[in-house]
This record gives structure tokens, C-alpha cells and sequence, in this order.
């Protein structure tokens, strides 16, 4: 039924466009073929294509965590913000999705009103919250509120009661907008979606569980501000970057990336140097085990332990964030981060260097090291040349490139992801 509602609109759409330009030039006729040829190839990725992802602040960090799990084909860029997807992966797994649509419509670009077929839509007998939020249109948050009094309308013609919840500021709702208002409970959200002359119309079916993030950032019992914080999301990420049912991590510090894997259902095995991130990460996972009991049992913390040291267990994937040198409030002069990136360099290098000869051919490792902000540009710790010879490659990505960088405004040392695979 959708396919056919999208080509009654498309052929519309195209005749008019016909009747438009009769009796006009040869080159508006080609036009024509070209709009009917583009509207082709759009039907045709219409079968493969279900679902659309809203991604994260860094999209191709995103990028590279559904192709790592869905593959390169199961996956397709849509503009900068979003990625349309060949199936559904679960959300609670994923560091760099924000929201989670169902494809509704995946056409030329029109005016939602028109091609909305509202018989897709939920219906409930009660007050229906619903919201609307575009990405890819330089709009303003008048045009949203306009667009969603307008459908709002349309609704209450049909005989339904609807509470519209509007964006704040910009062209969307929000992740925490659309929990507060309990609108994928109780209504709906339309995700639009445009990318040039295409649009995806979506229905909201997951959004990120922020508060379950606040509390696994913030409020486990065991913090340090020696080692810094790896974000979550971005544990999430590197985790969802390899494959292995057991990861290793031998930087373990208080257990981030430990306690990511076992929420995404993998066994896990930490290790630190220091005694005191030892006792941190076993604090930590054991506080986990308490907040979710069916991790119980599939983790081990073990040390003190030099990771350069260290015997890897047949099967794994190596997942970590070694030592990101110093805090830095100001940029490191030229001479400072010589000898920094000469210490880490024989750091990660001797670290690489000892799990080669343990690792079978294929087997993944995802490391997070540092980088340093140097005015407009970062300076990598350069360490890509040296892979080969230790038996390493790094990954290629269809939809990312080099270098993968994580870092806010503000930071001065940012983490390059490397997503290496042993040869």
C-alpha cells in the first residue's frame, strides 16, 4: 500500500510538473526523464530502506557504529544528521543514534501536509501528544510550529484530541521534550528528514534512555578525576565497533568500557596498572550488577597489570582507552608535546606490539588515544605508519573517513579512535 501511495504521488507530482512545461524547450523536457528518473531510483531504495537514525553530535562516529553492525550496504547517509537503515538495530545498544523512525515516506521533497497519508498514523481515544521535528531544512522554529498547527488541525478534523509539542529552539524536539511529555507513550513524533530534492517521513519508535545514561555516568560509586571520564556513548561506540562476544580491556580505569560491553551482552575481562582503578572498576560493575542483574557473573576485573603484559584470552576483541597524558588547560607548546607523544608513543606501541603474536588474524582492536588541539588543528599521535609492521591495518569505512576524532569545543585533548584489525 505505501509503495503505491508514494507512486500516485510521485506520478502527480510529475504530471503536473508536465502540464507545467508543455509547448516549453527540449531541455525542460529532459528535466522531466531526470525528475522521473530520480523518482525511480528513490522507489527503488524504498524496499531496502526501513528505518531512519537521528544521529549524535559527531554523526560519522554514528556512521561508523551502524555500518559496524548493520554493514556497509545496510546503511546509507541522509544528509549530515541522519542515516537511512536496512533494518532495525536496537537503540539501547548504540552510543551515536539519538532517535529511532520507522520510514513512512521516502519521496521527493514536498510539503508534509500534502503527501501525509494520516491513515498511518497511531490513534488513541485519549488527548494525543504529537510533535514534529525536520532535519536538513533551513527553517525557522515558526516554520515547525506552523507545520505542526497545521497537521494538529487536520486531526482534530478527523475527530481527534491533540496536544501539540512544539521545538524550543531550532527545527526539532528534543530527546528529554519528547520523554518529559511522554510522547512516544502516549502519541506520536514525525521525523522529516530531508537530504536535497529526497525526503523521509518517519514514526518516532525509539528515542536514547538519558536518564539511564545520567545515572551510569554520574552515579556509580567509584570516580576519579586523574583518569578523566570516557563518555558512555562513546564506550558504546568503540564496543559496537568490533564483533567478539568477550571484550578485553586493559586499560580498564573505573570500568566504563567493561560496563558498556555487558550492556550490549558481552562478556568482559578489565585489567588496569593501578590498584586503585582495580578497585574502582570492580566497585563500579559490582553497582551495575545491582541495576541490571542479568550481567551477573559475565565480568572479570583482574591486576594490577601492565597492559603491555598482558595474556589475552583466546576469542576477544581488545576495546580500550589507554592513558591520554596530562591535563591540559592551554595548549601544549611544540617542544611539551614532543615528549608527551614520544612517552605515549612507546606506550600504545609497545602495548600493540605485545598482543600481535596472541591475536589470530581478523581479530579487532579499537583503541581510543589522545590528540592535542593546536590552534585550528589537532596534532595525531602518529602512530598509523607503525601498524603494518606490527601485523596491524586499520579498518575502512564506507561512510567515514580518517581521522575519527571525539572532542568538544572546549577540550584541548580530544580522542582519535583507531579501529585496527590484526593481519
Amino acid at each position: 500500500m505505501f509503495i503505491t501511495y508514494l507512486m500516485v504521488i510521485s506520478y502527480k507530482k510529475l504530471m503536473l510538473n508536465v502540464n507545467d512545461i508543455r509547448g516549453h524547450s527540449q531541455i525542460k523536457g529532459n528535466n522531466i526523464l531526470l525528475s522521473f528518473v530520480h523518482i525511480l531510483a528513490i522507489l527503488g531504495s524504498m524496499s531496502i530502506f526501513t528505518h531512519i537514525a537521528l544521529l549524535g553530535r559527531q554523526p560519522e562516529l554514528g556512521l561508523v557504529e551502524l555500518e559496524s553492525i548493520l554493514g556497509s550496504d545496510g546503511v546509507d547517509p541522509f544528509g549530515s544528521q541522519s542515516a537511512i537503515l536496512a533494518s532495525k538495530p536496537n537503540l539501547d545498544i548504540l552510543g551515536g543514534v539519538q532517535k529511532l523512525g520507522r520510514i513512512i515516506y521516502h519521496g521527493p521533497t514536498a510539503d508534509l501536509i500534502e503527501v501525509l497519508d494520516i491513515t498511518l498514523l497511531p490513534v488513541y481515544d485519549k488527548k494525543t501528544p504529537i510533535a514534529v521535528s525536520y532535519y536538513g531544512l533551513h527553517a525557522t522554529t515558526r516554520f515547525v510550529l506552523s507545520t505542526g498547527l497545521e497537521l494538529k488541525n487536520r486531526l482534530r478534523h478527523e475527530g481527534r484530541s491533540i496536544r501539540l509539542i512544539t521545538p524550543t529552539k531550532g527545527t526539532d524536539v528534543t530527546v528529554a521534550q519528547l520523554k518529559f511529555n511522554r510522547v512516544l507513550e502516549d502519541g506520536f513524533e514525525l521525523m522529516v528528514a530531508i537530504n536535497k530534492q529526497e525526503m523521509v517521513i518517519a514514526l518516532t519508535e525509539q528515542i536514547q534512555d538519558i536518564d539511564w545514561y545520567s545515572r551510569r555516568d554520574y552515579d556509580r560509586p567509584a570516580r576519579s578525576a586523574k583518569v578523566g571520564m570516557l563518555p558512555p556513548k562513546l564506550a558504546q561506540i568503540l564496543v559496537n565497533s568490533t564483533s567478539a562476544g568477550l571484550v578485553v580491556d586493559p586499560f580498564c580505569g573505573t570500568g566504563v568500557i567493561p560496563q558498556e560491553a555487558l550492556l550490549s551482552g558481552r562478556n568482559t575481562l578489565g585489567s588496569d596498572l593501578s590498584p586503585e582503578m582495580i578497585a574502582a572498576s570492580t566497585q563500579n560493575l559490582a553497582w551495575l550488577e545491582v541495576q541490571r542483574p542479568d550481567v551477573a557473573g559475565n565480568w572479570q576485573i583482574d591486576g594490577p597489570a601492565d597492559a603491555r603484559e598482558l595474556k589475552l584470552p583466546a576469542g576477544c576483541a581488545v576495546v580500550s582507552e589507554g592513558y591520554l597524558g596530562p591535563n591540559m588547560i592551554h595548549e601544549p607548546t611544540g617542544p611539551q608535546l614532543a615528549i608527551i607523544k614520544a612517552e605515549l608513543r612507546e606506550l600504545y606501541l609497545g602495548a600493540l606490539s605485545s598482543w600481535a603474536p596472541q591475536l589470530p588474524d581478523g581479530a579487532e582492536v579499537s583503541l581510543c588515544v589522545p590528540a592535542w588541539r593546536q590552534g585550528k588543528r589537532w596534532s595525531y599521535l602518529d602512530i598509523l605508519d607503525a601498524l603494518p609492521g606490527l601485523s596491524y591495518t586499520m579498518k575502512v569505512f564506507k561512510h567515514a573517513h580518517e581521522p575519527l576524532l571525539y572532542a568538544r569545543d572546549d577540550q584541548i585533548v580530544g580522542r582519535q579512535l583507531l579501529l585496527i584489525r590484526k593481519i
